[in-house]
């Protein structure tokens, strides 16, 4: 589409004209204007906007549309068309896909994902979503791909930005189980149920309000409803959480101990080989060990003592622990003494669990460490020099450009 014309003697006039309208002076304007292009430290002076509308000083195409729009100006008077060049066709046009690429880098991102610091490629996970959303609508062609890979790119996304901003986490996988059961990809389907209902069982365990789980025991209560197309792997991880919501929310010893049979059920999956390399979960021994300290050390009717037994047992196992893992199990660890009593050793585990963040790079888990220092502020060891010496390495660790 070709642009209008441009006389910069008509655009000063019609800028004039526009901004006495506006009822304001050339200062105002020149104030509004500064602000736009990064100039407010050293604003523009008034008599740039005077010989602008005298014509007698050329800007470029930029500029002159963020004065128009600032004025609320045509921009045809600015000599900039009111749509860009071929809008309409980019609109409904994508760019291909290489869906190879896209399913090795998809399986690329989830085998990092321990390692907590699949966030570095948060920025790249979004724009592919974005490509993958936009190309599935226009798709005449390798549709059911696509969807395929935009299910996995999406929890992918989610599991990402959970632990500090849950409720888009759960927007996202919102999307996903729509979409899923759509198209009847199942595994898919009970997957984005368990992991939105992860964001409510992670609220749960900072907070122990029982508000957080109502959400998550309608998600399990729908992965129940699916009869077949849901392959081993993908059903042992719901029940490690599945059994997790059911221990939190169990109203009597009977409740608690149906909630750890189902956790148990998924042992049967640990150290198989996942049927599904796109997904970055796995069923191992340590999972499967640190959902039963979960159960027992959030629910009411646990037990501190035989969550801190089952970590114990756990470090006689000895996994093969990724950084992300061992951060997890430091700050149950830390819980666990809080809940005995144990001060010291609670700030010992913590400050192993801020050691493994910082050391990896890992700016997850904040939130639990920040629960962790308060609960020591409010307890009797809240005046002890650790604790003080926890919080600030805490800071530094969460604010860095402040030291």
């Amino acid at each position: 589409m070709q642009e209008p014309a441009f006389n910069a003697r008509i655009f000063g006039s019609e800028l004039r004209r526009y901004r006495k309208a506006m009822g304001w002076t050339a200062r105002q304007l020149a104030l509004l204007y500064s602000e736009e292009i990064g100039r407010e430290d050293d604003p523009i002076d008034p008599t740039f906007i005077y010989h602008l509308e005298a014509g007698e000083m050329l800007v470029d195409k930029a500029r002159r549309a963020i004065l128009a729009r600032i004025v609320d100006m045509p921009l045809a008077l600015a000599g900039i068309s009111a749509l860009a060049p071929q809008s309409a066709v980019k609109l409904f046009t994508t760019s291909p896909v290489d869906i190879k690429e896209y399913t090795s880098t998809l399986e690329a991102y989830a085998a990092t994902w321990q390692t907590g610091t699949t966030y570095k490629v948060a920025k790249d996970i979004r724009t592919r979503v974005n490509t993958l959303e936009k190309a599935a609508l226009y798709a005449t062609a390798n549709r059911s791909e696509l969807i395929d890979l935009l299910c996995g790119y999406q929890i992918l996304a989610a599991d990402v930005v959970a632990e500090q901003h849950p409720g888009t986490a759960a927007s996202l996988l919102g999307q996903t189980v729509t979409l899923a059961k759509q198209e009847g990809l199942n595994n898919f389907y009970v997957h984005a149920l368990r992991q939105r209902a992860q964001t409510g069982i992670s609220q749960f365990e900072l907070t122990r309000n029982p508000a957080t789980l109502r959400q998550s025991l309608t998600d399990f209560q729908a992965t129940e409803a699916i009869q077949g197309g849901v392959s081993g792997f993908y059903q042992g991880l719901v029940n490690v959480r599945r059994g997790l919501v059911y221990a939190y929310t169990a109203k009597d010893k009977t409740q608690f101990k149906t909630a750890l049979t189902i956790i148990d059920a998924a042992y049967n999956q640990v150290d198989k080989q996942p049927d599904d390399p796109r997904i970055a979960a796995r069923v191992d021994l340590e999972r499967w060990r640190l959902n039963r300290v979960s159960a027992y050390l959030y629910s009411p009717l646990g037990s501190p003592a035989l969550a801190l037994g089952e970590l114990e047992e756990l470090e006689r196992e000895q996994p093969n622990t990724s950084p992300r893992r061992s951060v997890h199990r430091n700050i149950l660890f830390s819980e666990a003494y809080l809940l005995l009593e144990n001060y010291p050793m609670a700030i010992a585990h913590a400050q192993a669990a801020l050691e493994v963040t910082t050391s990896s790079y890992m700016d997850t888990l904040s939130s639990r460490l920040e629960g962790i220092h308060r609960t020591l502020r409010n307890s009797p060891y809240g005046t002890d020099p650790d604790t003080a010496r926890f919080g600030v390495a805490l800071l530094k660790a969460q604010r860095p450009e402040l030291f």
